[in-house]
C-alpha cells in the first residue's frame, strides 16, 4: 500500500509541476495580449483570470514543497533504484534538474506577472 502511495505522490507533484509550468505559460500569453491602452473590460478579465491562476498556481507550489519531502525519502526506492535496473538513472536526474528550473523560471515570470496586474488593477 506504501508503494502505491508512494507513486501516486510522485505523480501527484509531476502535476503541480506541470501547472505551474503551464499556468506561467498561460499567464504570459494572456499578460502580453493585455496592455495599458487596452478597454477596461479588457483589463478586469485579465486580472480576474490572473487571481484564479494565482491561486491554482500557489496551491501548485505548495503541493511541489509539501509532496517533495515524501518524494525525496521514497526516492532511492521507488524512483532511483527502477531508473538504475532500466539504466536510466542520468535521464532521471536531467528529467528532474530541468522541472526545477522550469518552476523556478515559472516563479520568477510570475513576479513579472504580478507586477503588470497590479498595474492593470490601478485603473
Amino acid at each position: 500500500m506504501l508503494g502505491y502511495l508512494a507513486i501516486l505522490n510522485n505523480y501527484l507533484h509531476d502535476v503541480a509541476t506541470a501547472m505551474i509550468i503551464s499556468l506561467t505559460l498561460l499567464m504570459s500569453y494572456i499578460g502580453n495580449q493585455v496592455n495599458e491602452n487596452s478597454r477596461p473590460e479588457e483589463k478586469k478579465l485579465f486580472i480576474k483570470i490572473y487571481r484564479y491562476f494565482s491561486m491554482i498556481a500557489v496551491i501548485s507550489l505548495v503541493w511541489i514543497v509539501v509532496g517533495g519531502i515524501p518524494r525525496v525519502l521514497a526516492f532511492n526506492r521507488y524512483e532511483l533504484i527502477p531508473a538504475g535496473q532500466k539504466g536510466i538513472v542520468t535521464v532521471l536526474m536531467f528529467k528532474h534538474l530541468i522541472l526545477f528550473g522550469l518552476v523556478l523560471a515559472g516563479i520568477f515570470l510570475w513576479r513579472k506577472i504580478k507586477k503588470k496586474a497590479e498595474k492593470m488593477s490601478i485603473f
